[in-house]
């Protein structure tokens, strides 16, 4: 994307503005605040910076600038963030050429799923008794029905194709839609006489549907899913996650049921931080999904031994995915839809808070016919899948202390050899460095005075790593005659945009640049000095080394005797 369309994009949308839309901001000062939206906070620290244009929470550390909330808030991409803010404000963007015929027939496809659900939400209010029944049966309201436009599929061939076709989409689209079936005469409708459930992506697009059967004798699965198409990959999307994603980031953990009706019923009770796997394999494709927004995973899924065995396979790759799981046991055939038939929403709160750890869920199985040493086994093949070293070493000892088994009878099960951990980095504390940090936050404020800076210092006079990191981008994005806020764009590390987030926030020292330069140099002059007093130490030829420490305290005395406080040897 053009830089001159990114800068116009960002300098129409006022971040007060934008992130307004979405929640209300309280007047601060000369900032504005409120409870973050990115953690669980009683007392406002997310700051809004109107006059730099950037936001920064003081709780949690999130920060950037008005397409960074976006793509933080909506957990999009940084070209969809920047479309968002597009449309916001009438700036057109111009597909390149070269895509403009994959996208087309993308957004087809897309226009195809977003008629079939008008048409199977219009049938199920027209023609839906059945579907409507079952639903009142199931105990959902209208309200459920409506908020996730579930519909109704005629029990008809033609009925989809025809009000298609009625709508000018072309009969050349529909075969690479999914929806239909290629039989000797032709297309026909693949949903027939079933309750549809629309599957939405993360940005709330229908990409695919579920139908379940009405009948008890109707032909085909309980469930026909739609396959994989254009805007589709079975294991790519989570039902319900288009709805729930605030809230999960919100309260930091998410609820994996199995289906539809499980995913409506937790979120009709109130838990609404909820999604559906949409079958019972959890993928590791929808586990990065999810630790986009939380890194403590639930699972919920059915008490049957096949429901226990997913729950097993499900916190097993959860694990190998670096995220905290835990499961939330059933009884033998209740499943979380079935549990609230006599269990009330309080009871379930308490079978959150006594979920169990993947270890401790196999131990206390009863249903999946498994002895002590086979729930062993089993740990330990999961266990062989874990890459990180420091994740294994911990299930060993949870293994351990739950079977009440030594850690070396574990170990010598597991069939993988671990890892030779890596080498602990010690950080330096970040306030030792503090005139590194007025020197960053001068020149965030003087771009006029980084030219002079660049020519005097690199950035390995600085000594602290996060610091360093920032002066290479600062002096970068100067160099490309960007703004200040558009540095936040350019950095992925969020360690870093948040620093410079709070150094931008922080109110600019008193000082003169120069003075806080010497300072800066002074430090470094005074490391190198101590490692070459540790290499004449170790040395046999002292010469060339002594050469380097006398030009280096000769540089120290050169410079202002206000700066230069402390005994050189």
């Amino acid at each position: 994307m053009d830089k001159a369309l990114i800068d116009n994009i960002i300098e129409n949308n006022n971040i007060v503005d934008v992130i307004s839309s979405y929640f209300p901001l309280k007047k601060a000062g000369v900032n504005y605040k409120a409870r973050c939206p990115f953690h669980e906070e009683k007392t406002p620290s997310f700051t809004v910076s109107e006059n730099k244009q950037i936001y920064k929470c003081f709780g949690c550390g999130k920060a950037g600038n008005v397409v960074s909330f976006i793509m933080d808030y909506e957990k999009i991409s940084f070209i969809e963030a920047m479309k968002k803010l597009a449309a916001r404000v009438g700036i057109t963007i111009e597909e390149p050429q070269k895509e403009s015929g994959k996208r087309s027939k993308r957004d087809l496809i897309y226009k195809v799923y977003l008629l079939a659900t008008q048409h199977f939400r219009e049938n199920l209010e027209k023609y839906g008794t059945n579907a409507r029944e079952y639903l009142v049966k199931r105990g959902f309201g209208e309200d459920i029905w409506q908020e996730f436009e579930i519909g109704y599929a005629l029990d008809s061939y033609n009925g989809l194709k025809n009000f298609l076709l009625k709508n000018s989409i072309n009969d050349r689209i529909l075969e690479q839609t999914g929806l239909f079936t290629r039989g000797e005469r032709g297309l026909f409708d693949t949903f027939r006489n079933r309750l549809m459930f629309p599957i939405h992506s993360t940005t709330g697009k229908v990409v695919a549907f579920g139908g379940r059967i009405l009948l008890k004798d109707q032909a085909g699965g309980k469930y026909i899913n739609s396959p994989t198409t254009e805007i589709y990959t079975k294991g790519n999307e989570l039902y319900g996650l288009h709805k729930t994603r605030y809230e999960i980031q919100k309260r930091d953990y998410v609820l994996i049921c199995e289906g539809y009706t499980d995913f409506l019923r937790l979120y009709e009770k109130g838990f609404t931080n909820s999604v559906a796997s949409l079958g019972t394999a959890l993928t590791g494709s929808q586990i990065n999904i999810l630790s986009r927004f939380t890194k403590n995973l639930y699972i919920v899924y059915d008490g049957d031994p096949a429901g226990r065995k997913a729950a097993v396979r499900a916190a097993g790759n959860a694990l190998s995915s670096g995220v905290t799981v835990k499961i939330i046991p059933f009884e033998r055939n209740i499943d979380p839809d079935g549990f609230f038939a006599t269990g009330s929403r309080d009871e379930f709160k308490e079978k959150i808070n006594s979920a169990e750890t993947l270890a401790q869920f196999i131990f206390n199985d009863n249903v999946m016919g498994l002895n002590q040493t086979a729930k062993v086994d089993l740990l330990v093949d999961l266990l062989s899948n874990i890459a990180d070293p420091l994740t294994r070493e911990f299930q060993v000892k949870e293994i351990s202390d739950v079977f009440r088994i030594s850690e070396k009878s574990v170990l010598s099960r597991v069939r993988q050899t671990y890892k030779k951990p890596e080498k602990n980095i010690v950080q330096i504390p970040a306030f030792k460095y503090e005139e590194e940090r007025d020197l960053l936050k001068l020149l965030l404020n003087e771009k006029t005075s980084l030219k002079k800076v660049a020519q005097e210092i690199d950035s390995s006079y600085f000594l602290f790593k996060i610091y360093r990191e920032i002066y290479d981008h600062i002096c970068t994005i100067f160099e490309q005659n960007e703004k200040i806020t558009g540095i936040l764009n350019s950095i992925e590390d969020e360690i870093i945009r948040s620093t410079i987030a709070e150094i931008l926030l922080e109110e600019v020292p008193e000082l003169e640049i120069s003075e806080v330069l010497q300072t800066v140099k002074l430090r470094k002059f005074e490391k190198d000095l101590t490692e070459i007093n540790q290499m004449i130490y170790k040395a046999e030829n002292k010469h060339d080394l002594q050469l380097k420490k006398d030009d280096l305290k000769k540089k120290i005395l050169g410079m202002n005797s206000k700066i230069v406080r402390k005994t050189l040897y």
